[in-house]
Formats: structure tokens, sequence, C-alpha cells
């Protein structure tokens, strides 16, 4: 599948632009010490909404979105957006009163941290106007219309480990999940192995740490098996099941990246299966972030470069029709510092990632992502 034509969003173009070294933005602090900046001078108006919150980790991710977002204005759209960053108080007021100005800027995309009830507030202070937004949250969070998640989630990663597992030959899963709401999860994931053309078991919700007898009994008919993020020393769930129904010859395991370091020594996750998203964002912008930041590009700053590259490619293109639902959901998605991504139906993000194995108490690097979803 060839990528959109958005040569500012594809991450071979990623180029300094000239006199980078200074166009670092800088936190103007209001008396409240809240960033209200603006960086750029195109004829496209996107905002940067960021939600001051109380605990230290929010607020640190908070500023790495933010300065990847920066990043990607002042090294790739200079002249064709115009970026107002603007921090509000985690209050229903002050986020409402926040999104008025943006309102009456009459900015054509919004790229947030806001989260749940949050959104009420902005919606008021857009008075009726409907202006697409771009979330920092993940596919499981229950977003309003016109909102759309942007962060990969470890069961995203599964979803591309498992596609990879089916490449490698295998076609029939079982998925075993460590609760009822994490089994709800789970479904997401076996309607995409069916998509992809494989046949699912009905979601295993583990007992006590081992599989249900009734489950045990289609246990050696599947030939990859999904292990959901919740579920606890995945090492010993499979050597119970195995030691009482023998594994198909060639099962593959699939994992997320939250595996412990008890878990990567564990002999029966040995070869499992693994997508990480964040191995290539220092190779992609690390050098740039750096300079600018005095600081390594986490994968919370290569979220926030992307949506703004994303943004900058198709305002490039499309001007201030640019966010339109089919656009931003092109089926041809966009390339960035954590890989080729591409927003589709309900608003989901969908990205692709490199695959590593579990080997020696650690992933190993396997494969580089694919150049296409």
């Amino acid at each position: 599948m060839a990528l959109a034509g958005l040569a500012s969003c594809q991450t071979d173009d990623f180029k300094p632009a000239s006199g980078e070294a200074g166009a670092a933005a800088s936190t103007a602090a209001s008396t409240t010490g809240l960033y209200n900046q603006t960086l750029g001078s195109g004829p496209v108006k996107i905002a940067y909404l960021g939600i001051r919150r109380q605990d230290q980790h929010s607020r640190q991710a908070d500023s790495e979105y933010r300065d990847g977002a920066a990043l990607a204005v002042n090294t790739l759209g200079p002249d064709v957006v115009k970026l107002t960053m603007l921090e509000t108080l985690d209050k229903p007021e002050a986020i409402e009163a926040a999104t008025k100005t943006l309102a009456r800027q009459q900015v054509a995309l919004i790229i947030t941290t806001a989260r749940g009830a949050e959104f009420e507030a902005i919606q008021r202070g857009l008075g009726g106007l409907q202006v697409p937004m771009v979330a920092f949250q993940t596919n499981d969070a229950v977003l309003p219309p016109d909102v759309y998640a942007f962060v990969s989630s470890p069961s995203d990663s599964l979803i591309e480990s498992a596609s990879f597992a089916m490449a490698e030959g295998a076609t029939h899963a079982v998925i075993l999940a460590s609760s009822p709401a994490e089994k709800l999860e789970a479904e997401r994931i076996a309607r995409q192995v069916k998509a992809f053309g494989g046949k699912v078991e009905p979601i295993v919700e583990l007992a006590g740490g081992a599989l249900p007898a009734k489950a045990l009994a289609s246990w050696s008919k599947a030939d990859m098996v999904v292990l959901m993020p919740g579920v606890k020393s995945p090492g010993e769930v499979l050597k119970k099941a195995d030691a009482a129904k023998p594994p198909r010859p060639g099962r593959r395991v699939v994992a997320s990246s939250v595996l412990t370091p008890q878990d990567l020594n564990e002999p029966k996750l040995t070869g499992a299966i693994v997508c990480r998203y964040d191995q290539n964002v220092q190779a992609r912008i690390g050098s740039r972030y750096m300079a600018s930041y005095g600081m390594p590009a986490s994968a919370q700053a290569g979220y926030g470069f992307d949506a703004m590259a994303m943004a900058i490619g198709l305002a490039g293109r499309f001007g201030e029709v640019a966010f339109a639902p089919e656009r931003i959901m092109s089926p041809d998605g966009f390339s960035g510092s954590l890989g080729v991504f591409r927003l589709e139906g309900e608003r989901k993000v969908r990205r692709n990632c490199d695959i590593f194995k579990v080997a020696k108490g650690s992933y190993v690097f396997f494969q580089k992502a694919p150049p296409t979803l």
C-alpha cells in the first residue's frame, strides 16, 4: 500500500529547518505558570491544548507531547501552520475558558491531552463549532465524536504481533485474558485476527492463574496463544496448560512489552513474538530533540511530533479543509517517528511496529516494521 503523498509527514524527509538551533519552544509562563505561546506563521491555525494535572507523571508526559509537537512545527512547517500552545488547569470552567480562546482564533484542529469528562468542557467552549481533535488517548478510551485516539497501547501491539504470527503460518488462535474487563478488549483483538483470515477460539478468562477445564478441550488445536497484558506469570500459565494438554507442534506465543524480567527468563516464553512501538524514535528525531531540549526523545515526544507532522502534511496539501474525516482517516496512512500509522473507523489508531522475540531474558530484535499497514 502506498503512503499518502504527504512529503512533510514522511520520516525520510525529516530535515532541520534553517535556524533550527534557536527555534526550540520556550515556555512562556503567565502569573500562574501556565504556558501560552505561538509557533509558526502559516495560514492554517492549529491548537495544542494541554491540561495541567497535579501528578508529576502526567505533567512530564504533557511536557514531552508538547515539545514533540513544537519540534515538528519548527522543523517541518513553520510557514504551513500557526500553532497556539495553550495550557489550562484541570477544572471544567478553566478548560471551557481556554477553549473559548481557541474558538475565537478559529483553529482548524485541536491536539490535546484532555480525557474523560474534560471533553464536555471543550465542547461547551467551542460553542457548537465542529473542530476535530486528536487526543493522546488509547483506543480503549471512550471518546466523543470528532475526537481521534492517537496513542497505541499494549493491546494494540498484540494485534500487530498476531498479524506477524499469521504471516509466519499461524491460523488458529486462543486468547487468554485476566479479567472480564480485559476479556472485552480481547474481543477486539479476536475480531482483527478473524479479519486477517484466522480462526479464534472463545476468549479464555483465567481462573486463579489457570485455564478452566472447558478451555483445555481446544488447547491442542491452537497454533497461536495471545497473552493479554494483564495475565500474570504467563510462563506458569502456559506450563500448567501444556502439562494438562500438549500444545500443537510449532505453536507461536504472542505477548506485549509489559513482560517482567522474570517472564523474559521463562523458558515457555522463549521465542514469543512482541511488537514494540518506541524503538525508532531516537533514530528518527532523537538528535534534533536532544539539540532542542537537552534530553532523549521519549515515546510521548514521538506521539506529539507525529500528531503535529500529520497535521502539517495535511495542511500543506489541503489548507483549511485538511482535517475532514476522509482526509484525516486516509486509508493510505502516514509515516512518523513511531512508525507508519492510520486513523481508522470509529476514530481509532492503528500503528505498525518493529518485531522482537523473547530470548535470553530480553527482547531481541527480529524484523523491522513494514513500510505499510
